[in-house]
């Protein structure tokens, strides 16, 4: 993977194929591998990008919690797309990555071809609970005293979405893990309190007027009223259901996503009018 220093840090990031830039915000505890599936089948008319988020995978994780701030990471993604030299992209953005593809909207639209958020949100979603919240505390616990490791094992084995995950799909599990180790303690420590601390962009999702295509798997209840929200906000926002899949449909579903992904994108760069 290329390495780009931005903003100070250096940023790992993937890159294949030709032709219009399309940009994939892994989700939070990712890594840019989970776009793995996207990557073969665009890079034949499209430059597929892939970032490392910082304290993501092969990306330097800073030490303190104002370093993971949800617009400065917009900022990162900014600073690629300055280093690449490229004008205008589309920019898809899971769960995580979703808040920051909607921070970079309402701040830098002019670099902007298209947007798609996938599983997320403009603000709060109301997706917590107090077993949520204990299991999150716990974790952060296990994070700074035994490692990421630990942090895996436990969550794989006590968070029912995991668990009823794994059962489906059991050989994402050994992936799972390599992209929690790979999660520095510091990102994932100081993670939930960054999106505590994020100033919602829901008010501003009016603003928003390149053309939008939501993605929700159907089983993901936590996301349902948010993307609704998206689709409502973003003036003409299409919102594509994706059914029998949870949180992560890119993974869960790749052929079905792939397709209406491929169909956006057709709309957002027709033949003879890449800009």
């Amino acid at each position: 993977m290329p390495v780009a220093n931005i903003n100070g840090i250096n940023l790992n990031y993937e890159i294949s194929g030709r032709g219009p830039a399309v940009v994939f915000l892994h989700g939070g505890n990712g890594r840019a591998q989970d776009w793995v599936n996207q990557f073969p089948v665009l890079s034949s008319e499209y430059t597929a990008i892939a970032l490392d988020i910082r304290g993501h995978g092969k990306s330097e994780g800073p030490k303190t919690e104002a370093e993971y701030s949800i617009p400065l990471i917009a900022e990162d993604v900014l600073g690629l797309l300055n280093v690449l030299n490229i004008a205008k992209c589309c920019l898809v953005g899971h769960s995580f990555g979703g808040f920051v593809a909607l921070q970079f909207a309402v701040t830098h639209q002019d670099r902007l071809a298209g947007l798609v958020p996938v599983d997320t949100s403009s603000g709060p979603y109301g997706g917590g609970n107090t077993k949520t919240g204990e299991l999150t505390q716990k974790l952060v616990e296990i994070a700074v005293s035994r490692g990421m490791d630990a942090v895996f094992d436990y969550d794989a084995a006590h968070n029912p979405e995991r668990i009823e995950k794994f059962k489906q799909h059991p050989e994402l599990i050994e992936d799972a893990r390599v992209t929690m180790v790979a999660m520095s303690v510091n990102a994932y420590i100081w993670g939930s309190r960054t999106v505590a601390k994020w100033q919602p962009v829901t008010p501003r999702l009016h603003e928003i007027k390149v053309p939008t295509r939501i993605f929700w798997g159907e089983e993901d209840k936590r996301f349902e009223t948010a993307v609704k929200t998206l689709e409502q906000g973003i003036p003409g926002a299409v919102l594509a259901t994706i059914k029998n899949v949870g949180h992560s449909p890119h993974q869960d579903a790749p052929d079905i996503f792939n397709k209406e992904l491929l169909k956006f994108l057709q709309r957002v760069w027709p033949a003879g009018k890449i800009t």
